[in-house]
């Protein structure tokens, strides 16, 4: 790859053009400056076009999403996109301004890497209008040690991702390594968040994101998972940072609700399903052991969530199972159920 490679920066966007304006802001304000900005806009009867009429000297590229949901959005998005990297972001994400210079030098430096995440810091908008960073007890790793691994748990990751910070596990989930500390260095991981990832274009070439998951939940790392595959090595740069807006629909808030805590732990439990039929090490067994203790551990947190969201939990396990079952049933005989449409209608 050449010092100054071309850049795709996507971004799906739906209802969030007050947050809109401020990732572009972050992107106008970029110290290095070959890319192009593809967003997606699925309608809303809000004002995003207004926004993105604003910022009419950045490359923009608009993509209207007529159907679906935020995976269709990225299929959109990579199938328009240009560059040799491939840059994704929320619309609620502020990149630091050498965002792109960090990737970019990453990308060069490292002919065998396919792709890199990195960090994300809770922000909120001040009364002044100014963007400022929220304070956290615990680093986000530590936080999503609490989603992704069940206190009960005792998991092993595959065996090639024995020193990667995010893995898959032989139970066919998702899995972070508690860190006690912040990160400062960087190392081997799957990709961690859509709010700031990228991938080198020849990585996916002919990879699309499983259109299966209504909202998304472990696309990350399931499109991280098939680059792996083909030989890449993956990376976690703590350097690498965006701010990310809290708010109420925030996808870093995985408890605001008891029906997006169920629809996400559905999700969480379907990634089994979908990566099974190509993974010998992933075993029913173990998936079976650790969903009995992810349900005990979703019990025990009722002091921590309350009732709704813990049964709200418990009660998208149980449905993530159901429907994976479904689905693998379906295969088997040649039938034609659909994942996609048994969580659009647990989404309604």
């Amino acid at each position: 790859m050449n010092m100054n490679p071309s850049v795709s920066i996507i971004i799906p966007t739906f209802q969030r053009a007050p947050f809109l304006k401020y990732a572009l802001e972050a992107l106008n304000n970029q110290t290095y400056r070959n890319f192009e900005i593809v967003v997606i806009v699925k309608p809303g009867g809000d004002e995003t076009l207004e926004v993105l009429k604003d910022y009419r000297n950045l490359p923009i590229k608009i993509i209207m999403q007529k159907e679906g949901y935020v995976s269709e959005a990225y299929n959109l998005g990579l199938r328009e996109a240009k560059g040799e990297i491939i840059a994704i972001m929320d619309d609620d994400s502020v990149p630091y301004s050498d965002w792109l210079e960090k990737y970019v030098k990453i990308y060069a430096n490292h002919k065998e890497v396919g792709g890199v995440s990195g960090d994300t810091i809770n922000a909120e908008i001040g009364e002044d209008g100014r963007m400022k960073e929220v304070p956290e007890v615990s680093h986000l790793i530590e936080r999503w040690h609490n989603y992704y691994y069940s206190s009960l748990s005792y998991n092993r990751p595959l065996n090639e991702m024995s020193d990667f910070m995010i893995f898959i596990g032989k139970d066919g989930l998702v899995h972070t390594r508690l860190v006690m500390k912040k990160l400062k260095q960087v190392v081997p991981s799957l990709l961690f968040m859509g709010a700031n990832m990228s991938v080198r274009k020849e990585a996916i070439e002919g990879l699309k994101i499983d259109e299966n998951l209504v909202l998304g939940f472990s696309y990350e790392q399931i499109l991280a998972y098939q680059i792996w595959r083909r030989g890449y090595k993956l990376l976690y740069d703590p350097n690498v940072k965006v701010l990310h807006v809290v708010h109420s629909e925030s996808l870093g808030r995985f408890f605001q609700t008891p029906s997006r805590a169920a629809h996400r732990d559905a999700e969480y439990v379907l990634t089994f399903f979908i990566l099974k039929p190509t993974e010998r090490e992933i075993s029913w067994s173990v998936f079976v052991v650790e969903l009995t203790s992810l349900i005990i551990s979703r019990a025990l947190q009722t002091r921590t969530y309350g009732l709704s969201i813990a049964l709200a939990r418990i009660y998208g396990l149980m449905y993530g199972l159901i429907v994976g079952c479904a689905y693998i049933l379906s295969n088997t005989f040649r039938g034609r159920f659909s994942i996609k449409e048994a969580l659009h209608r647990f989404l309604k």
